[in-house]
């Protein structure tokens, strides 16, 4: 890379002891013309972020700040920029999608976490609870079969069969009971058939002599055809419901075996006159509840991490909440970059399109940094034209948005100037004209430099038809196939 101040200066042949940095990676070069145009305003971002904003391709006009290359990206790649280009603080816009994404990731976590435990995040408390009771009991049933005294394990137990388990089978018992209820009432209603025949309608009212109209047979079979997809959608449904209920009704009924067992040996322990057998009965209910004071330990440390995360996501939820209502203030309040692009950007809208330019900063509905452009219908200040949608109106708002844009920073250190390509395409000569003349005012303090490229058949034309030519200063190349001369940059085609 090099430096000079002579226009036109051809390098392509220079020797290496003409550049003032002969050797340089892509990324430092980028680096040293970013320090070299010192273009403050786009600070902390580099030239490169803005640039392509002011090099208007045919595919570039879909949008005044969306251009082609960010379509196939994230809005996070290029929303930040446009707060920070009009004058707003971007980082909170660039917070609110990197709260997203945190959000995403742990609730992603949170629900692989919560399929690994058989509570939920409130049950917390009630599990510690049950460890803490279970743990006691352990205690204690080892006190009692270390000194072979029975009554006190012998009262839990009892207990326990009358408080819990017997509770808990006759609650199983009770659901087991309405799920068949609902299962036979369902299947009853699978087996109901339609017996709506039009034929026979058709019969009675030729027995009756009424004539059966078209009309009349249509509405019939519209009402057929309605009935059936009805009937479709609500088998679906039924079908759906059944499945779940017979699910529930093959757990429930596992869950009563175990209770069953439960009872069983308990029963059998409290009947039990044999010593020696009861102490082997005792000694293994105490080894199945160990058993469960490791399952709810293991259960307890894996809901306390699940909690954890309930706990990360609702922070982060807050902090949300917090950024979005920084958002909101921020767009109520506008800076004055954008004042003053808004105040521009209204007046070449009127004086091109004859209708107001609307412009303005918005939350949307996913509560991110937005924006919403258009023109406003003439005498009705506010309410959008749909004009502004067509291809050759949205081609001269982006044209207009963009030396709005320059305008505004026409005295600051930022780019000064801007192609854009095929403006004129297929627009109305008053509309070529009137750009024309917003284009040749705003240039003409040297603070801009305006290029455009148009084929022939585009030329403006006066109300005459005939062509209104360029003055030879304002063409800066024609493109011809006569030579290296007419290309664009003047070299054979490779």
């Amino acid at each position: 890379m090099t430096r000079h101040a002579e226009p036109g200066l051809n390098l392509a042949y220079a020797a290496e002891d003409q550049w003032d940095h002969p050797d340089l990676s892509r990324d430092d070069a980028v680096r040293l013309l970013d320090g070299w145009l010192d273009l403050n305003i786009l600070k902390p971002y580099d030239y490169r972020k803005a640039i392509t904003y002011f090099l208007r391709a045919q595919g570039d006009y879909g949008d005044e700040l969306q251009l082609q290359e960010f379509q196939a990206g994230k809005d996070r790649d290029w929303k930040p920029f446009v707060a920070h280009l009009f004058g707003f603080n971007e980082t909170p816009v660039l917070r609110k999608y990197e709260l997203d994404d945190d959000i995403t990731k742990l609730r992603d976590q949170l629900a692989a976490r919560q399929s690994e435990v058989q509570f939920n995040e409130s049950q917390l408390p009630e599990v510690s609870a049950r460890l803490a009771v279970l743990q006691q009991q352990v205690t204690e049933s080892e006190q009692a079969l270390d000194g072979f005294q029975f009554d006190d394990e012998e009262r839990r137990m009892m207990k326990d069969l009358v408080e819990s388990v017997e509770v808990e089978v006759a609650e199983i018992n009770d659901r087991i009971y309405n799920i068949r209820y609902d299962i036979n009432q369902i299947n009853g209603a699978l087996s109901h058939k339609d017996k709506f025949d039009l034929s026979e309608v058709e019969q009675i009212f030729k027995e009756t002599g009424i004539h059966f109209s078209e009309q009349l047979k249509r509405s019939y079979e519209d009402l057929v055809s309605f009935n059936h997809q009805v009937t479709l959608e609500r088998n679906a449904a039924l079908r759906t419901r059944q499945k779940t209920l017979m699910g529930e009704e093959r757990e429930l009924t596992e869950r009563k075996a175990v209770l069953d067992s439960e009872r069983e040996q308990k029963l059998r322990v409290l009947r039990d006159t044999d010593t020696f057998e009861k102490f082997k009965a005792l000694q293994s209910n105490l080894s199945h509840e160990r058993a469960q004071i490791v399952y709810l330990e293991e259960q307890r440390k894996k809901l306390e991490y699940v909690a954890d995360l309930a706990r990360q996501v609702r922070e982060a939820e807050r902090d949300r909440g917090r950024v979005v209502d920084e958002i909101k203030a921020m767009v109520a309040r506008p800076s004055p970059v954008f004042e003053r692009f808004s105040a521009t950007f209204n007046s070449y809208c009127l004086r091109v399109l004859n209708h107001e330019g609307l412009f303005y900063f918005r939350v949307n509905k996913h509560d991110n940094f937005d924006y919403s452009v258009g023109l406003s219908l003439p005498g009705k200040t506010g309410t959008v034209s749909s004009q502004s949608e067509g291809t050759s109106y949205k081609k001269l708002i982006c044209a207009l948005f963009d030396l709005a844009l320059l305008k505004v920073y026409e005295v600051t250190p930022f780019f000064h100037f801007v192609y854009h390509d095929g403006v004129l395409e297929g627009l109305d000569n008053r509309k070529k004209m009137a750009l024309l003349e917003v284009v040749r005012e705003q240039t003409s303090n040297k603070r801009l430099q305006y290029i455009f490229s148009m084929i022939d058949s585009d030329m403006p034309r006066n109300a005459s038809g005939e062509r209104l030519e360029f003055p030879t200063s304002e063409v800066v190349l024609r493109l011809h196939d006569d030579g290296t001369n007419g290309r664009l940059f003047k070299m054979p085609e490779f």
